[in-house]
């Protein structure tokens, strides 16, 4: 089957995609309101519970990144204009990027500040040793990567709407579960 031969993205596409896009959102957030959680065993909590999503995240990236390459998914709309066109292309491009530059420079800034990554009790090896100037390089890294990620994200989001509701064309619902 070649990739102009499918009309809509398969489950497997669409389960990655969702379940990806509720969890970096809600890791987004997250990552915004731990520093007002008072320091204590709930905010140790929440952040363990943090780093452990942000790890299954990149897993899930990786994944949908393989399935993405491996398997034939819909052409844009020939009505597209060429900018448009790469604009979409480059917006992926940028999300996948992100989705796996995010979570590493999380694991780096955890383990450069001396504290372990845990995905449900499974301790992720040392990249890198304590270094309190590398930590804070890549806690600025964090930060810039998940501002970038917002607006890109954000883009994204504008765009399969105007396809949807101003374009009318079949962008979005190719991304959503059927109704067969």
């Amino acid at each position: 089957m070649t990739k102009s031969a499918v009309d809509r993205y398969n489950m497997v596409a669409i389960i990655l995609h969702w379940a990806m896009a509720f969890a970096i959102i809600g890791l987004w957030g997250v990552g915004h309101v731990i520093d007002l959680i008072p320091k204590g065993p709930g905010r140790t909590e929440v952040v363990m519970l943090h780093k452990a999503v942000g790890v299954i995240v990149l897993v899930l990236a990786v994944a949908r990144l393989v399935w993405r390459l491996t398997r034939p998914r819909p052409s844009l709309p020939v009505t597209m204009p060429p900018f448009e066109q790469w604009l979409a292309h480059a917006g992926h491009a940028a999300l996948y990027v992100l989705m796996l530059l995010i979570p590493i420079d999380g694991v780096l800034m955890s383990q450069s500040g001396g504290r372990p990554v845990s995905v449900f009790g499974l301790v992720l090896p040392v990249f890198v040793a304590k270094n309190e100037a590398l930590r804070d390089i890549f806690k600025a890294g964090h930060e810039v990567l998940g501002w970038v990620l917002a607006v890109v994200l954000a883009g994204h989001v504008i765009a399969a709407l105007r396809h949807h509701f101003v374009l009318k064309d079949d962008i979005l619902r190719r991304m959503l579960p059927s109704r067969r």
